[in-house]
């Protein structure tokens, strides 16, 4: 699952993701949690940005979009999706 989303997030969605940070710019999926009670998923990720200015303008927001298209995209069941991101210039 983790490989799957880092994939799509890094090789399919890289044009955006680059619109995004910048030309290099990456994303680390750290883990994945699906809390079947409460029909909810934590995905815990990493930015790893090369353009400061663009970062300063979408932040996160931007990735949360891009995961929540490529976690619909892979078939997963709607459960409500829950972001930790944390970012490294890089």
């Amino acid at each position: 699952m983790k490989k799957c989303l880092t994939m799509l997030l890094n090789k399919v969605l890289y044009e955006e993701l680059e619109s995004l940070y910048g030309i290099g710019s990456r994303i680390e999926i750290s883990s994945i949690n699906v809390l079947s009670r409460k029909n909810e998923t934590i995905i815990s990720y990493k930015i790893f940005y090369t353009n400061e200015e663009y970062f300063a303008e979408t932040m996160e927001t931007g990735t949360n979009f891009l995961l929540e298209e490529s976690w619909s995209k892979m078939g997963y069941p709607k459960t409500k999706l829950i972001f930790v991101t944390s970012y490294e210039k890089g």
